[in-house]
């Protein structure tokens, strides 16, 4: 997993480092640099990183996962995805981007894997005896903070949509739109919380997965 999440920011920096402009991150979407069209260059990279996390997710998910059946199919499901969107032809089916359904579907996925893990992991007392009600209360309270960016990038965009914003994009720098209007400001953001969650999960508790497994 560990593996997996290097491989995903350095192919995506590679990319942000070959797009064709300045590309700033708080305005602009991680789809951004992975569409040919729009990053000639460095679609490649990204693309790779997507692919090579994915694939090293599910075998972290098969081998290295204690959770249960809610946890693990829906990270595999994630991670599938991930790993399906460079190899999906466009259109499929009728859809003409379906590596956006494929995205948002790895995205939530993925949260509500974490979140599942994250907390099987804190509301586990060390030790055992000492668990209170206040102990769950913090570990619910943890486990669901990377939830938080999906539910604040779906309020972001039910705004722009209301106040009749077009998608997001460098020009809502100019027009001096904040940035936690920015979709694409959560779900960077999200990345990074779910990143620092998957890797506390996939490197620092395997002491509680004997409990959970127990």
């Amino acid at each position: 997993m560990a593996l997996g999440l290097l491989a995903f920011w350095a192919g995506l920096a590679m990319a942000a480092l070959s797009y064709p402009s300045a590309y700033d991150w708080r305005y602009m979407t991680i789809s951004s640099l992975l569409y040919p069209d729009r990053n000639p260059h460095g679609y490649g990279w990204g693309w790779a990183g997507l692919v090579i996390c994915g694939i090293c997710g599910l075998y972290w998910v098969r081998h290295g996962v204690r959770g249960d059946r809610f946890a693990t199919a829906s990270l595999a499901a994630g991670y599938a995805c991930m790993a399906l969107c460079a190899l999906v032809p466009t259109p499929l089916f009728g859809l003409p981007k379906p590596h956006e359904i494929l995205a948002l579907t790895a995205f939530i996925a993925v949260c509500a894997g974490v979140t599942r893990l994250s907390f099987a992991a804190l509301a586990v007392p060390n030790p055992p005896s000492r668990q209170t009600d206040r102990h769950r209360v913090r570990a619910l309270a943890v486990s669901g903070l990377p939830f938080l960016p999906v539910v604040l990038a779906a309020a972001a965009q039910t705004y722009a949509s209301h106040v009749h914003l077009p998608w997001v994009s460098l020009a809502w720098r100019a027009w001096g739109i904040p940035v936690y209007w920015s979709f694409a400001f959560w779900e960077w953001l999200g990345c990074a919380i779910y990143s620092v969650f998957l890797l506390w999960l996939a490197v620092g508790t395997s002491s509680w997965m004997l409990n959970y497994r127990r």
